[in-house]
């Protein structure tokens, strides 16, 4: 027989407490009870359940209010099967009865009989499971859920989260097997670990289960009632599935509710014979929360790691500065002492010259190194978004505001943020950028409640601020307060040594990254990189190696696979060298004159002699 106490009213309704064969259940709102009420009315110890004779009698403990069975006041009593308690403003019934506490399940797949039945709360605490203060047996589960928390916490490894996870249960319920299920790519859950792992040879998680947990995303306790040699729940007396809920949102007309919780997995627990307390079927809702969490958390990471090394892997000299000559030295020391400032810094420089990679090295090199950097390209968003985006908005605070927007100051917090072409914001983003420079709070779009956040800002543009702040484009205010410290990056046309270096670099990585290893650089196409004027700077001249390892379609790269294009029209000199020149002036000329010597020598100012040689010299073709 099985007898046991549940709950018939408030937040716990529903809820089954096994009464020990030996030994006494106490009732009231104490620590110490096993059967905790949240409940004034009660005493700490109200009454006291106790088997005797082949019977179960409940006593009164001189509480003030009185026990009330069937509604009438006791001292004592020998309590019978559905007998209705009252204790304060609670009540509760006792059973007796030949299965476990249950409620039949609905669903035809199973063959077995819900115990108990209850809603998960995603990533959330359940305050009718703190009510009372916790007694003996509940502050050991406290401190082992500490425990796993400190140790879920301590690891970015999903499997060695779930194998410390699956383990604490084992121990901690006494369960035959305990598994793991996770949402493959079709949205299915599927097995993925078991434990003890012998077990996978002869014991399968029951489906059956499994799909009634994932479809109504609660947790569910369930005794089998027949026999079965099935390798399902049929062998086993008692089974414990409890889905793990993250939000996520979700498009269409669902309630909010629906929309916001995914069941991504599940944990089963079984036990061969026996039953499973209340206490077990708590301990494991409260495993599958902490563990989905952990988890989330963990594959975000990894998919974040893995898309930065990717990023790292496309992008060449993404964490350092390349380049050793003067003008290139001066710079990295100037980054080494603001570094270790706090002050704003404006960083000026051509297009493509690598201002964000300065940037990033000051981040790197500055206290704020383990927080984030926050990169936003002021020319990119549009004028009437600029604030909201800088800033945040609520939801509903204007048209397409559908849902609030942390902005990237609220992203960049404690950290770093990079405001690339700061020339372009809007008069009202200086502003407020303005105010949170001079240490004020500020207020996102609809908001009412001011923000406060530590900041670093660095800044970027490849404009004349100075005149842009004297055609009142520009606050001067705004201005002063970002050059605190001001770094000018060299054009690559004036880092000497630097080209050569830079291209060895991108070239090397590039035929590696294409397959191309044994590829190299002719003589003439080293020249005509290395007398190139490079107007795009250090982007250009990484472009350029990128195409050449690609269409060079010999083992050398040649003069004609650089796509040296002069993007202005041809007002940039896109070569110092004087032979260059003339040698495009000789082409032009005979050019000009279909090809007739005396007639291109007048036209140049040169005698037919002179340019006979300079044609002869120069391989040019009539």
């Amino acid at each position: 027989m099985y007898a046991y106490i549940t709950i018939l009213n408030g937040k716990r309704s529903g809820t089954h407490f096994p009464l020990p064969s030996t030994g006494e259940t106490l009732i009231g709102r104490g620590g110490t009870c096993q059967i905790a009420l949240a409940d004034p009315v009660s005493s700490r110890v109200h009454a006291k359940v106790t088997p005797e004779e082949g019977a179960w009698v409940v006593r009164d403990n001189k509480s003030r209010n009185g026990t009330y069975v069937n509604g009438q006041k006791v001292t004592d009593a020998t309590l019978g099967d559905g007998h209705v308690l009252r204790i304060g403003s609670t009540e509760l019934q006792f059973r007796e009865t030949e299965e476990p506490p249950t409620a039949v399940g609905e669903s035809p797949l199973l063959t077995q009989t819900i115990v108990h039945e209850e809603s998960v709360i995603e990533g959330g605490i359940d305050e009718a499971s703190l009510d009372g203060l916790p007694n003996s047996e509940q502050v050991k589960e406290l401190m082992l859920l500490y425990q796993l928390c400190i140790k879920l916490l301590g690891s970015g490894d999903p499997e060695e989260l779930v194998h410390t996870a699956i383990d604490l249960l084992h121990k901690r319920t006494g369960a035959t097997v305990v598994g793991f299920l996770w949402k493959n790519d079709d949205g299915e859950l599927r097995p993925k670990m078991l434990y003890p792992y012998e077990a996978r040879e002869h014991f399968e998680m029951s489906p059956s289960l499994t799909d009634l947990v994932s479809q109504a995303g609660h947790a569910v306790w369930v005794a089998n009632q027949e026999g079965s040699d099935s390798k399902e729940i049929g062998q086993f007396s008692d089974a414990i599935c409890a889905p793990l809920i993250s939000r996520k949102y979700f498009s269409g007309s669902a309630s909010e509710e629906e929309k916001q919780r995914a069941t991504e997995g599940a944990l089963h627990a079984y036990l061969k014979d026996g039953r499973f307390r209340q206490s077990d079927f708590d301990f494991v809702i409260s495993v599958a929360n902490l563990l989905i969490i952990s988890l989330s958390r963990a594959l975000e990471m990894n998919r974040l790691q893995f898309s930065l090394s990717r990023l790292v892997q496309q992008n060449p000299g993404y964490h350092e500065l390349i380049g050793e000559s003067e003008s290139m030295l001066e710079l990295k020391s100037k980054i080494t002492r603001v570094s270790n400032a706090s002050g704003a810094v404006l960083i000026r420089g051509e297009s493509g010259a690598g201002k964000e990679l300065v940037a990033r090295a000051i981040h790197n090199a500055s206290p704020r190194a383990e927080r984030p950097m926050v990169s936003v390209n002021c020319a990119a968003i549009p004028a009437e978004l600029m604030e909201s985006q800088l800033f945040g908005h609520k939801a509903g605070s204007f048209t397409s505001a559908d849902r609030d927007h942390v902005g990237y100051f609220q992203q960049a917090d404690l950290g770093t943020l990079f405001l690339d072409e700061v020339g372009e914001m809007t008069p009202e983003g200086q502003a407020k950028l303005l105010r949170v420079l001079e240490g004020h709070p500020f207020l996102p779009v609809g908001a009412t409640e001011p923000v406060t956040v530590d900041v670093r800002v660095l800044a970027a543009t490849n404009q004349d601020l100075q005149s842009y702040v004297r055609e009142k484009k520009f606050r001067e205010d705004l201005y002063y307060r970002l050059s605190v410290f001001e770094l000018h990056i060299p054009p690559l046309r004036e880092r000497g040594s630097d080209i050569e270096r830079l291209i060895e670099f991108f070239f090397n990585h590039f035929r590696a990254e294409h397959g191309r290893p044994s590829l190299q650089i002719s003589d003439t196409a080293m020249q005509r990189l290395l007398s190139y004027n490079w107007p795009g700077n250090v982007r250009q001249l990484r472009n350029v190696i990128d195409s050449a390892v690609v269409m060079a379609d010999k083992k050398e790269i040649t003069p004609g696979d650089l796509a040296l294009r002069d993007a202005s029209g041809g007002d940039e000199i896109d070569s110092l060298k004087i032979e260059d020149w003339e040698r495009k002036l000789i082409v032009e000329a005979l050019s000009r004159t279909k090809g007739n010597i005396p007639e291109a020598a007048k036209l140049l100012g040169i005698g037919r002699a002179t340019l006979y040689r300079k044609v002869e010299q120069y391989g040019i073709d009539r």
